[in-house]
């Protein structure tokens, strides 16, 4: 390589990082400005000690801090509408949690839940629909619960469940005869690196099958009767208080981080 490519390709990667630079700070400003927004209304239905406690331990600063230090890379290129919104949303209720010994962990769960929706949806039904279409994988042959919600996912763009979407995993990793959509759904993982990748890993799937047979996402959150053990749990394994890049959430989003 010539000197003068070799100038040319330092100029461009000066650039690179300038705009890197300045793409992650417009991202700082969008998280704090949002997670504000948020908690100025959030905050106004708490008891006064707990207000005070809010802004005594800047918890508003905290979450933001959190947001863009664990996600921002992924978040600014990534995340789906509502990610910011909802993850603020649980942090919020989750502090409130932990200081009012009377509330609950459904609305900790319910905004992490949205966020997870929201991955399943964008990353992985979207193409998922697609790759049937084209593939003409869009007649129901088997009178069997997961195929008919599969068949519903790509011709009536129903939202894939967690739950759904943990068996599919599951059935993947479990079983050597499959019928039709899971096939589809298997040939469809295959297609893709990092998401077969997220398939066969065995921490994630350790991950999701413990979510799962808490119960957080189904029974108990339907019934609104969330203990705060089971919350933290359930918080531990989504996003692992923003320290763990192993956790459900990042994963999902990490998929993502290359563009195929």
């Amino acid at each position: 390589m010539c000197e003068q490519e070799i100038k040319k390709l330092q100029d461009e990667i000066s650039d690179l990082k300038k705009k890197l630079k300045s793409a992650h700070l417009w991202m700082e400003r969008e998280v704090k400005a949002s997670v504000h927004k948020i908690s100025k209304k959030k905050i106004s239905r708490f008891s006064e000690d707990i207000k005070e406690s809010f802004l005594r331990e800047n918890i508003e600063d905290v979450i933001s801090s959190r947001i863009n230090n664990f996600f921002w890379d992924l978040l600014l290129l990534n995340a789906p509408h509502w990610t910011i919104e909802s993850i603020t949303n649980s942090e919020i209720a989750y502090f409130n949690m932990t200081k009012n010994p009377n509330t609950d962990g459904f609305s900790v769960i319910s905004g992490y839940h949205k966020v997870l929706d929201l991955y399943i949806e964008s990353f992985v039904s979207n193409n998922f629909r697609k790759f049937c279409k084209k593939n003409n994988q869009i007649i129901l042959r088997v009178n069997d619960p997961l195929e008919k919600a599969l068949n519903l996912v790509v011709t009536k763009k129903y939202i894939l469940s967690v739950g759904r979407f943990y068996a599919l995993i599951k059935m993947i990793r479990e079983w050597d005869s499959l019928y039709d959509y899971w096939i589809a759904f298997k040939k469809y993982t295959e297609k893709y690196s990092d998401l077969n990748a997220l398939v066969w890993d065995d921490d994630f799937f350790t991950k999701m099958t413990a979510l799962n047979k808490s119960e957080v996402l189904s029974s108990k959150r339907h019934s609104g009767n969330i203990t705060k053990k089971e919350t933290t749990e359930a918080r531990d394994l989504l996003i692992w208080d923003f320290k763990d890049k192993k956790s459900i959430l990042y994963k999902l989003l990490e998929t993502q981080a290359v563009n195929y």
